[in-house]
């Protein structure tokens, strides 16, 4: 594997966090102490609630017993695709697909002192437009196959050395 310019591998090490993602459906109670494990078993930079058939109120529910157990550890509470509900439970961020809220308007429900996160699927592209709009991270995928979301792109490792 290389490395941007200037970075060593033992640097690369250094920097790199995990960026955890809850299940598509769960019992908040149940979950509480597979994530209390999880955020104990390295270093965890974010927890993204990704709950996709869920309604409102059950996302509130979910958001009002996990945000706590993962702040509490040092990872940023991610809100999956609505930034209308991570502004008003004051996630520290938000993560919008390709068929989301645009950027600018996430950004604008969150202001510009919360994360927000921009799915790029297989285009540099956009990361890039992304990444100038002022997206705080981009994600790339799927890189392969998943039982819990069908690929609607199989992006290639070569896209992250770009």
């Amino acid at each position: 594997m290389t490395f941007p310019a200037g970075i060593t591998r033992d640097e690369a090490r250094a920097t790199t966090r995990l960026y955890l993602i809850t299940p598509p459906a769960l019992d908040p109670d149940r979950f509480a102490k597979d994530l209390e494990a999880a955020l104990a078993g390295g270093d965890v930079a974010c927890l993204q609630l990704r709950l996709k058939d869920a309604g409102d109120d059950e996302i509130r529910r979910a958001t009002r017993i996990l945000q706590p157990i993962a702040q509490e550890r040092g990872a940023a509470f991610i809100m999956n695709d609505r930034p209308d509900l991570a502004a008003e439970l004051e996630c520290d961020g938000v993560h919008v697909g390709e068929e989301d809220t645009p950027y600018a308007e996430a950004r604008r429900l969150l202001g510009p002192d919360r994360i927000v996160g921009v799915t790029c699927g297989d285009s540099r592209h956009r990361a890039v437009v992304a990444a100038d709009a002022g997206a705080d991270y981009v994600a790339f995928g799927a890189f392969f196959p998943s039982g819990t979301k069908a690929a609607k792109h199989r992006a290639q490792p070569d896209l992250l050395r770009d």
